[in-house]
């Protein structure tokens, strides 16, 4: 069987005609990716399993919501898994907050070679940025700490977690634009 290679705007245009092998396209294409994100998140194969389904089914339903010009779609299904998994973790019967102490691991082991790299990618990225930065992006964006969660856990001032969060955005726009 021949592999199919879609451009985005026939993947999204297939999607949105509810067809079958553009559904399998994005499977194919995009589930290692999003389950290495949900997995690192969750900390639990079963629950990133859910919230990779979760996350297909979302997109599959809503792809008439994607919107071009605020992202790419990659992103926009990124963001849809990560939410999905810190809703699970947050409000879900397995809700539990990440250790403090856990965050001194940079990449969890995982079996898939394609998400290996993805996050050895994503923490050589941020092991460019100094160690306060790279921690508070850690705790907000990769793990899903409010804020708020955030100035309790390390113990500092809302407005310094908020400051500290831009200067590491645009600390990490200027290695990485």
């Amino acid at each position: 069987m021949k592999k199919l290679n879609l451009e985005t705007s026939e993947l999204i245009e297939g999607l949105i005609n509810k067809d079958r092998m553009a559904y399998d396209y994005l499977y194919d294409n995009y589930s290692s990716k999003l389950y290495g994100i949900a997995l690192h998140i969750t900390q639990k194969r079963d629950i990133a399993e859910d919230v990779l389904q979760e996350t297909f089914i979302k997109v599959y339903k809503h792809i008439d919501k994607y919107d071009e010009t605020r992202g790419t779609f990659f992103t926009w299904m990124l963001n849809i898994c990560r939410n999905g998994a810190i809703d699970k973790i947050r409000y879900g019967k397995e809700s539990r907050k990440i250790q403090y102490d856990s965050l001194l691991v940079d990449i969890a082991t995982n079996e898939n070679p394609e998400v290996e790299r993805a996050n050895a990618e994503l923490w050589e990225v941020l092991n460019k940025l100094e160690n306060e930065h790279k921690e508070i992006l850690k705790l907000s964006y990769y793990y899903g700490y409010a804020h708020g969660e955030i100035s309790e856990k390390l113990g500092i001032p809302l407005g310094t977690v908020k400051s500290k969060i831009r200067i590491a955005l645009r600390e990490l726009r200027k290695i990485y634009p």
